[in-house]
């Protein structure tokens, strides 16, 4: 019998990227799930799961309403966050502490008043300061600042981290942390303000030659597929509801040059690449230690760059390609 058979679980950012793909995963392990989101009209990502999920448009900006909302819960994923891309999160850090901030202490309280039974909260690479231990253990978490361009979503990453430990040490409560590393895969954001993959895809599919990248194509990431990042949320509620936060990530690491490479051959097109040297490079390097979450969840990245990126595309030219 799984741990979520039967059980009241709730997803705040439900409807979005990471979390529609843990809802399905949650109905497929027949929990009874509610989605809390301010995009309850994005139902089309649960086409067959419409009748076994509750979809609530909610503000988490209210507290009493999201005590409502949160109500008769067994678990609560808080997922809902509000970033962008390098440009975006380097020229709104006010923005992004604050809308990240007060959903999670509305929640973290409601969870609370409700007597939610366990909480996961999802933190962030980005609590990481940019000249860090590569790999990156969890205990470099709170050194030195965090990365400039994600210098409010950092720090109000680990604001939420916090939170979750006060609770525990006051009120007791289950919370789990979590820290996921650049996570990609189908649904994601593919506008404006998407992180890198996504960014690139719609830009290689478009037809964009030369391809402009910022930087200097040197800084190299770790990625990690949103199913089995989801996996890894699961197991972090189920096995370490503790506010003791574990890397999410893998250990496969390449350069933003080779990965726009890659993006291109997969992609099949042919395009130039120029680097704009004048933008930021961001962090040098990121990649996790994955050491914890292999000892204490059991917990693996299995999927590769090159199995996951096609289904990356493929979603993009059979979902996003003609409404742009």
């Amino acid at each position: 019998m799984s741990f979520y058979q039967n059980k009241k679980v709730l997803v705040t950012g439900g409807t979005g990227f990471i979390g529609s793909h843990l809802v399905e995963k949650l109905v497929n392990q027949k929990a009874k799930v509610t989605v809390l989101s301010l995009q309850s009209q994005l139902k089309a990502k649960f086409v067959n799961h419409l009748k076994e999920i509750t979809i609530k448009k909610v503000d988490l900006n209210d507290l009493d309403t999201t005590i409502k909302a949160t109500r008769n819960q067994d678990y609560i994923f808080h997922l809902a966050a509000h970033v962008g891309g390098i440009h975006y999160n380097d020229t709104h850090p006010a923005t992004l502490f604050y809308k990240n901030v007060v959903p999670a202490l509305n929640v973290i309280e409601a969870s609370r008043l409700n007597k939610v039974k366990r909480l996961l909260m999802v933190s962030s690479a980005c609590v990481y300061p940019r000249h860090c231990t590569i790999p990156t253990p969890e205990s470099e978490g709170f050194k030195n600042e965090p990365e400039p361009t994600n210098y409010g979503y950092g720090w109000s990453k680990r604001f939420i981290e916090i939170l979750a430990k006060t609770y525990f040490l006051e009120h007791n409560m289950k919370i789990g942390i979590v820290r996921p590393y650049n996570v990609y895969g189908p649904r994601d954001n593919f506008g404006s303000r998407s992180h890198v993959i996504p960014a690139l895809v719609r830009r290689v599919m478009q037809g964009e030659d030369p391809i402009i990248v910022w930087g200097d194509g040197s800084p190299t990431r770790s990625f990690i597929y949103v199913e089995d990042v989801v996996k890894g949320m699961m197991l972090a509620l189920e096995k370490y509801p503790k506010p003791d936060p574990i890397n999410l990530g893998t250990t496969e690491e390449i350069s933003i040059k080779d990965l726009v490479k890659l993006i291109i051959k997969l992609s099949g097109k042919k395009a130039q690449i120029k680097f704009d040297r004048q933008k930021p490079n961001g962090q040098p390097r990121r990649n996790c230690n994955t050491k914890k979450a292999k000892k204490i969840l059991n917990f693996k990245a299995v999927t590769k760059l090159k199995q996951g990126l096609p289904k990356v595309i493929k979603y993009y030219q059979d979902h996003v390609k003609e409404k742009n």
